[in-house]
């Protein structure tokens, strides 16, 4: 089953961000899609350029970010790297800025007027729309840019991640295991990951198969 087979957290290598690594369900898929046909959907006016791709931690925004700097050649900006010159932003077509809530408000604004003024692409990503700009200029620049969301996990995402993660790990699990993970793992990335460590560790130390009972006393 070809979907079962792609994964969508950064547990790769660089030459592992391609799109038929990344699970695209209903959670994601808008944001996926834009990603997949950039060149055709991307934006939308005043800044028809530029996209805010924002969701919770582990989701899956690096990973987009690095499958579109490989179809698009972006350059990423890091936020403690020197201030974005003009004959910089010549040099290339497209940009990433992440975790712009974590960047310098002054440094976030140059950028994107720089990058917007050079009619260049821009993909920045965010874990909240949360951000109280005290900048008024940065403020209304990125609320009047196209946002896409990336969900938390619904069913089919989350299936497909668990057996891609045993699958990795040469576990073979059984359809009940998933179901029961299912049921009761959080539906938030980063502690789904944490618990399947958890679980896969506990088995690997016991030499035993993954089993319900083995998940509910690794999870105690």
């Amino acid at each position: 089953m070809r979907d079962s087979q792609q994964y969508i957290l950064p547990l790769f290598g660089n030459d592992r961000y391609v799109l038929d690594n990344f699970i695209n369900s209903p959670s994601n898929q808008i944001a996926y899609n834009s990603i997949k046909n950039w060149s055709r959907i991307w934006g939308s006016k005043p800044y028809e350029f530029t996209i805010l791709l924002y969701g919770p931690p582990s989701s899956g925004k690096t990973y987009l970010s690095k499958i579109w700097q490989n179809l698009s050649y972006a350059f990423f900006i890091k936020k403690d790297s020197d201030i974005l010159s003009a004959e910089h932003v010549m040099k290339y077509n497209a940009f990433i800025m992440e975790d712009i809530e974590f960047w310098q408000e002054r440094n976030i604004l140059h950028c994107f007027n720089l990058i917007s003024e050079c009619r260049k692409y821009l993909l920045m990503t965010t874990g909240s729309l949360a951000n109280n700009f005290a900048l008024q200029d940065l403020s209304s620049r990125i609320n009047s840019v196209l946002r896409l969301e990336i969900n938390q996990p619904d069913d089919e995402l989350m299936s497909k991640l668990i057996f891609k993660y045993f699958s990795d790990q040469s576990v073979k699990v059984s359809d009940c295991v998933i179901e029961y993970l299912l049921i009761n793992l959080p539906r938030q990335f980063d502690q789904i990951i944490k618990l399947l460590d958890v679980i896969m560790h506990y088995a690997l130390v016991r030499k035993q198969a993954v089993t319900i009972s083995l998940i509910k006393h690794a999870l105690k």
